[in-house]
């Protein structure tokens, strides 16, 4: 049986599953703790600065992992969420820009229409610990993109990141209320996945932190696949609880380790 006629299917699950779905976590979470969930204030400075949070969230968990090595000075905790607001315009990026500009100093946004950069920020706190010549991607950071990102891809992705204590962002995609294509960033700090009696393992869904809903806290969604493309509802959201089909279209691995 190919993995691709079992993903994310309920039939499936109902037929093939040999064992109760379990739960993987980034290394030190799980749903009542070690994961980070900064929220936007919504005051006109970080409206649309989702990809800076979702950064932050990620940075924060990395740098406690390693907290006995960083550089003497470092923002930690909620003064990360604050550097970042006060670094950067009030406007969409990417959160690998984030990150990458938080360790190198780097920051080469790929859309025109990407938050600027503010004067005299210069980011690259953990510069240090990075050997010489060493990049993010492919080391610490593993993108998928767009043309990149299908169901399958995406399943994999997941639970072989989650298995090896892994935190993630994701981008989503999906069309308001008001018929207007719309973009977003959040985080995912572990999965649920169960194995079919042919030991593919199969996602169920994922936990995420979403810096839009209002919250401190985990929310776990269920997965399932449309045209080949990981989506989910989010019934409880305050925002998206209206939108049907939130679909996964970016996903990027932070390694802890």
């Amino acid at each position: 049986m190919k993995l691709s006629t079992i993903l994310i299917t309920l039939a499936a699950v109902a037929a093939t599953a040999t064992a109760e779905p379990v739960d993987a976590w980034a290394r030190g979470v799980c749903e009542q703790s070690g994961w980070r969930d900064f929220n936007k204030s919504f005051n006109g400075k970080d409206d649309l600065q989702c990809w800076a949070i979702t950064a932050a969230n990620l940075i924060d968990w990395w740098q406690e992992l390693h907290a006995d090595t960083l550089p003497t000075g470092t923002p930690r905790g909620e003064e990360i969420l604050r550097t970042f607001t006060q670094s950067f315009a009030n406007d969409g990026s990417d959160p690998d820009e984030g990150i990458s500009w938080w360790f190198t100093g780097e920051y080469k946004p790929g859309r025109d229409d990407c938050a600027a950069l503010l004067p005299d920020c210069p980011g690259g706190y953990l510069k240090s610990l990075l050997p010489p010549g060493q990049k993010l991607l492919r080391t610490l950071l593993t993108q998928m993109r767009e043309e990149q990102v299908t169901a399958e891809s995406a399943t994999k992705a997941l639970i072989d990141g989650a298995q090896k204590g892994a935190a993630f962002w994701i981008g989503v995609s999906y069309t308001s209320p008001k018929g207007r294509p719309a973009m977003h960033s959040l985080n995912v700090w572990g999965v649920k996945y169960d194995t079919t009696e042919d030991g593919a393992q199969q996602l169920c869904g994922i936990w995420i932190a979403d810096s839009d809903d209002y919250k401190t806290g985990l929310t776990y969604v269920a997965l399932k696949s449309e045209d080949n493309m990981l989506v989910f509802d989010c019934p409880e959201h305050p925002i998206y609880g209206r939108i049907p089909g939130i679909k996964i279209d970016t996903l990027t691995r932070l390694d802890g380790f």
